[in-house]
């Protein structure tokens, strides 16, 4: 230090501009820290950590048909604003609100199913004008609400709820989704026929996710078969907004596609055999079919399940196992061999209540790994 102190006396006597360059460089070299210095072009300035745990800001609404907290699941006509009309079994709406009292609108008679507070859903009759939904005064505080479609002659032309005075809505939780595809089997169940009571409502529902059936009584997937007097199947139906109750109308609207499912379930076959479609027929309509299917949705999970007879077993599990080789691994089929036996069918076709359990309990297992909820 002493020597540092007679070089800078030095040069302070004979060169003061060499002495303040000295000063510097002593100062930039010597000091107590290491460290680099930081200018502005090098600082790192420390992220803000995001805040997860921001609450989603919900908006209070009014009830009417457009407004934003109502859930709409299933295909619903929304082309004209004074109503909304559902098509297909099962189609209905979700939604939270306060109030003691909840009503729905209505342009048309129809049967209900509703839930309010997750109670099992109960059959109501719907009157065009005002339906009251809850049975008893409700509490203080916000509920929930399901209803729709009692059926799949039933639909819905929905005007709007109806709110206690100072009542609102708000959002309903977000659940994944389900779009089944199928018959009479997926399309109801059980001694009243409400779509609530089968495979396709329970199973959704245990796994925790909002559900769709575009399904009809007769249908077969290959189109020039099936039960129903006009042969047309679902690997067309299927692409159409309305079900087979409109098959005259003209002209035929196409769905929309507007919402996306995470998982596709396929229940077909079974109606082919009314005019004996060939295997190789059902085969290359349900390939089509589902590779269709993928267009839409490209990212959701299609599942194909055997019938339970077994009709059409290789054509259908040969259609997923020749996607699966063009690449298209999440495509499955579930075999249900040895599901059932004759005593848990109505009829010899229709599971019963004892048949219906015995699918749930198979199906809720094979589809909880697919089930992942990141809401």
């Amino acid at each position: 230090m002493k020597n540092t102190e007679k070089f800078l006396s030095r040069i302070h006597c004979h060169r003061p501009i060499l002495y303040f360059l000295a000063i510097l460089f002593f100062f930039t070299t010597n000091s107590c820290s290491s460290a680099p210095v930081i200018s502005p072009e090098n600082a790192i300035i420390p992220e803000t950590p995001e805040d997860t745990n921001t609450p989603e800001i919900k908006t209070p609404g009014d009830g009417n048909i457009t407004d934003k907290n109502i859930l709409y699941v299933g295909r619903w006509d929304k082309s004209d604003n004074t109503v909304f009309h559902s098509y297909w079994t099962g189609a209905y709406l979700r939604v939270n609100f306060t109030g003691k009292s909840i009503g729905i609108k209505l342009r048309s008679n129809t049967s209900l199913v509703v839930s309010i507070d997750g109670e099992t859903p109960r059959a109501v009759v719907g009157q065009s004008g005002i339906t009251l939904l809850n049975t008893t005064t409700l509490s203080e505080g916000t509920h929930t609400l399901l209803v729709g479609s009692a059926g799949q002659n039933y639909e819905v032309e929905f005007e709007g709820l109806v709110l206690d005075k100072n009542a609102v809505t708000y959002p309903p939780d977000k659940k994944l989704l389900i779009e089944y595809i199928g018959d009479s089997i997926t399309a109801f169940g059980g001694s009243d026929n409400t779509p609530t009571v089968n495979y396709a409502w329970q199973t959704a529902e245990l796994l925790g996710c909002d559900h769709t059936q575009i399904s009809f009584s007769g249908l077969s997937l290959s189109s020039g078969y099936g039960c129903l007097d006009t042969k047309i199947g679902m690997d067309s139906l299927y692409f159409n907004l309305k079900n087979y109750n409109h098959i005259h109308e003209r002209p035929v609207i196409p769905w929309n596609f507007s919402y996306t499912p995470d998982i596709v379930f396929i229940f077909l076959g079974t109606n082919d055999e009314c005019g004996q479609a060939p295997e190789e027929v059902v085969s290359l309509n349900s390939r089509n079919m589902i590779y269709k299917i993928r267009q839409k949705f490209n990212d959701a999970e299609i599942f194909v399940m055997r019938p339970f007879k077994g009709i059409y077993e290789n054509a259908l599990s040969s259609a997923v196992r020749r996607l699966n080789s063009m690449g298209d691994e999440k495509i499955h089929f579930i075999d249900t061999t040895g599901w059932l036996s004759e005593s848990d069918f109505s009829d010899g076709t229709h599971p019963n209540e004892t048949g219906t359990s015995k699918i749930i309990n198979k199906l809720v297992p094979t589809l909880k790994p697919f089930v992942k909820n990141n809401f």
